[in-house]
Order: structure tokens, then sequence, then C-alpha cells
């Protein structure tokens, strides 16, 4: 039921934002800007968000590298892809880690492995992008204040609920006693509810669960060279992401806004509309994007370069990331289906040589 209100909600919220882009645009223009359209700079921009991938695979396989967790590059960039396609589908893009947590814990990981896995990457992600929006901000708040007015709140907004995100995980990453107290009292409301049956047996699972996430949080604080290579990883990455909008500005023959404008705008874009209520952000990121861009892109290309970025950011991950989707759906069906065969066989082969 919740898989079919999410993607109501995205298909109407797509369908919101494509009226009001029609409404306000004469689409029978873009074949010929399309036509114009330098295929080089805009396969940079594809390529860009495909490194972006790259670099969270490498992310993830490092991490598992450091947990013992099987698995080559590839099992590591097909668990991306995953995460991105229902991110990318949910709410404050709430169904990534849950999917891939599901995911290591199906192929054996321990749960609470996994997840010190996934809340680590998160950590280290929300740091870089926390420090690298805010260093944009400060380096360049004559450009946003002046030219970003009306965006300015917002952006504000989104850099203190990311700050307040941070501390909250920080506080779980280096406090398991006060992670066991909060569930500890979930446990006895649910109780309370009637939703619960057994307190006992699942504080014993709790128990479990936070020594395997105490034992990989260690892991990963005692490799501090390797905690190095994944901050600097994630800025490199974060600068694929932010750069994709300059690539497609080239593409469109543009030439007067400098490259470090953009990545600016893009990064603190991005913590302006991260904690919006909508999948993929759909509606805030082409709404903040018009505001921020309005006064520095020609209003005739505006709406293009909007559309053309939005794409390979998000509408692309969504199909790439679908595809992985269904692949890894039909794989992992496949092998239940021949594990269970070749199950039977052998009882069957079992029973006849104790009838011989």
């Amino acid at each position: 039921m919740k898989k079919i209100i999410n993607y109501v909600i995205l298909i109407s919220l797509l369908g919101a934002t494509a009226y009001i882009l029609i409404s306000n645009n004469d689409f029978s223009k873009f074949p010929i800007l399309m036509g114009k359209v330098n295929k080089g700079f805009l396969l940079l921009a594809f390529f860009c968000m495909i490194l972006y991938w790259i670099c969270d695979a490498y992310i993830i396989h490092k991490m598992k590298r450091i947990l013992n967790i099987k698995g080559g590059f590839l099992s590591s960039f097909n668990l991306v892809m995953i995460g991105q396609y229902y991110g990318a589908i949910t709410p404050f893009a709430t169904g990534g880690q849950p999917a891939q947590i599901y995911l290591l814990v199906n192929d054996g990981v321990h749960v609470g492995t996994a997840s010190s896995l996934m809340l680590t990457k998160f950590l280290i992600y929300q740091i870089v992008v926390t420090f690298y929006s805010a260093f944009m901000f400060i380096i360049n708040f004559n450009l946003i204040s002046g030219k970003g007015r009306l965006a300015f709140p917002f952006i504000i907004m989104g850099c203190l609920l990311n700050a307040f995100m941070l501390l909250i995980i920080v506080g779980f990453f280096f406090n398991e006693r006060l992670f066991k107290r909060i569930f500890t009292k979930l446990f006895i409301f649910g109780y309370k509810l009637r939703i619960v049956k057994d307190i006992t047996k699942l504080e014993n699972k709790l128990d479990k669960y936070i020594l395997d996430f105490t034992i990989s949080i260690n892991r990963m604080k005692e490799n501090r060279k390797t905690t190095f290579i994944l901050i600097l990883t994630t800025f490199i990455q974060l600068t694929f992401y932010f750069s994709i909008t300059y690539f497609v500005y080239l593409s469109v023959g543009l030439r007067e806004v400098p490259y470090f404008h953009i990545v600016s705008i893009q990064s603190l874009l991005y913590m302006a509309v991260s904690f919006m209520p909508t999948p993929g952000t759909v509606g805030a990121s082409e709404g903040g994007f018009y505001i921020l861009y309005s006064s520095m892109l020609p209003k005739n290309i505006l709406t293009f370069i909007m559309i053309l970025s939005r794409f390979i950011e998000y509408y692309f991950g969504i199909i790439v990331g679908g595809c992985f989707t269904l692949f890894d759906f039909i794989s992992r069906k496949r092998k239940k289906t021949s594990s269970e065969c070749d199950f039977v066989d052998d009882k069957e082969m079992r029973v006849d040589g104790n009838e011989f």
C-alpha cells in the first residue's frame, strides 16, 4: 500500500510540475534547441552522473572490505543503483538505505553490521555536504544574497536542518546507550499500545544488534586513513554531481557564468530542497532552480537547461536504477527457485536410496 501511495504522490507531483512548465513555456522550440545542443558537453554531464555513482560504489566497496563483507565492486555498484532507485521514489529519499540494508542482510550480513555501514556512510556524506555547502555559502554570500534573494531563507533553513541532522547522527554514532534507551522506550510504548508482545525478546535482539553495530563502528574508527580517503572521495563525488548543470550550461552555447558560481549555486540548491517531503524533491528542485538562475541565465533557455539538468540528476537515475532493481529481483528469484528445486531433487534422491 505504501508503494502505491508513493507512486501516486510521485506521478501527481510530476504532473503538477509538467503543467507549470508547459503553461509558462513554449515547448515547440525545444526540439530546435535540442538539435543545437553540443553533444560532447551533454555527454560530459551524463558522465558526471555516472562518476557520481562510481564514487558511491567505491565508498561502499571500501567500507565492506573494512567490515569483512564479501562481494566485489560490481555488487557494490548494484547496491548503489538499487539505493538510488528507492531513494528517488520515496519522500525524503528514505527508501534507499533500508533497501540497501535489506539486500546486505539477504546476502548473509548481520543487521548491525549492515546498518553500521550505511549509517557511517551517511554520516560521512552529511559531514562533507554540510561543510561543502557552508563553505560555498560563505565565499559566495554576495552572489547568493543578491541574485538569489527569494531562495535565501530556504538555503539558510536547509543548512540549519542539515547541521541539526548531523548532530543527531553523531549522537547515535558515539553514544550507543542513548540509542538503546530511545528504543527501549519505544518498545514500552508499543507494548502499551499492544503492538509489541514481548519486550524482553526485542531487547535481547536489540543488544545483539548494538553489539554488531558497535564492533563495526569501532573498526571504522580504527581505520583513520581509510576514513580520510572516504571523505575525499565524497567531496569528489559531490563535485561531479554539482558539475552536471555546468556542462548542460556549456552544451547550449553559454559561457558567461563561471564554473565555480554554478557549482556553488547547485550545492546550496541541494541544501535548500534536501528536506522537502517529496520524492526526489520534485517540484522544489525545479522551483529553486528557476529562482536561483532566473537572474543569471537567459529566460528563453532557462527552462530548457533546467529540464536537461533534472533529467540527468534525477530521472536518469530512476531509469538506470529501475533496470538494476528489476534485474536484481529476477536474479534473486531465479536463484531461490533453483535452490528450492535442488533441495527437492536431493530429498527425492535420499528417499529413493532408502527405498533401495
